[in-house]
């Protein structure tokens, strides 16, 4: 059944009001209680490379959806669980360097950057130059960080990094999504941003995209004073991250009915 686009959104706000962060065992329980600003991202299933992005906001003591919903493009593979807030104790693909997936699980997001000149004062952006890349050689003492090779003080150990000043225009926005950063371990994943999409429906290679304008939204909302995070998950594994049965029915209804 399709429900009309205002009773979902309807259903969303109510089953927010009932969000219980504090009793999940599964999470990790520093970020709980200073979070509150949610990027959610839930796709159909594992291999699905599309998906839907909601905005979240702590209002007092509610939680509130901000803006409508969009579409989104991941891995052209899907999803994998990643490295993050979350546990890892669940079934699933693990996500892994040039496996096309893009992370699910519960992530910081850290600070912008872009080609692009942008001035923002509640959270971090940093206009890209030439001589700045992102290091995706597991081999490397650099790997999984953003490293200026204009610096005297670097030594170039890799192989391979990502280039993030591209004349592509996908990142004339990006957000540093936090996945497998605060224990970095070679292999399992690096340079995870939402960025700009190539075209709708084109997925991207691990990242998460989307039109250029919601990426500069999101840039412009985000306050990295209520510590942000984004949730990315396949609609059946919602119950992971411990969110009330009613929003994981709007979510899911929002996915469904979407991404036809």
């Amino acid at each position: 059944m399709n429900l009309p686009f205002s009773t979902i959104l309807f259903r969303f706000s109510v089953g927010l009001l009932c969000f219980q962060w504090v009793s999940s065992p599964l999470l990790s329980d520093d970020w709980q209680s200073n979070c509150q600003q949610i990027v959610a991202v839930v796709t159909e299933d594992w291999e699905s490379a599309r998906g839907r992005l909601c905005t979240l906001e702590k209002s007092g003591t509610q939680w509130v959806a901000v803006g409508t919903p969009i579409p989104v493009t991941v891995g052209k593979k899907g999803l994998g669980w990643g490295l993050g807030l979350h546990a890892l104790d669940r079934a699933g693909p693990l996500k892994r360097e040039g496996d096309k997936r893009a992370p699910a699980g519960l992530f910081r997001l850290e600070s912008g950057f872009g080609t692009k000149l942008l001035v923002i004062r509640k959270f971090g952006y940093r206009r890209t130059t030439a001589t700045d890349f992102w290091v995706d050689d597991p081999e490397s003492l650099h790997y999984n960080r953003w490293v200026d090779t204009g610096s005297r003080n670097l030594t170039r150990d890799w192989s391979s990094a990502e280039v993030l000043r591209r004349p592509d225009n996908i990142y004339d926005y990006a957000i540093v999504v936090g996945h497998n950063r605060d224990s970095i371990i070679p292999g399992r994943g690096s340079a995870i941003f939402l960025h700009a999409w190539f075209g709708e429906g084109i997925a991207t290679i691990g990242c998460t995209a989307m039109p250029m304008e919601n990426v500069r939204s999101l840039l412009e909302w985000l306050d990295r004073a209520k510590r942000p995070v984004l949730a990315q998950v396949p609609a059946a594994e919602l119950k992971y991250l411990n969110l009330p049965v009613e929003t994981e029915f709007v979510l899911e209804s929002l996915t469904k009915s979407t991404l036809r």
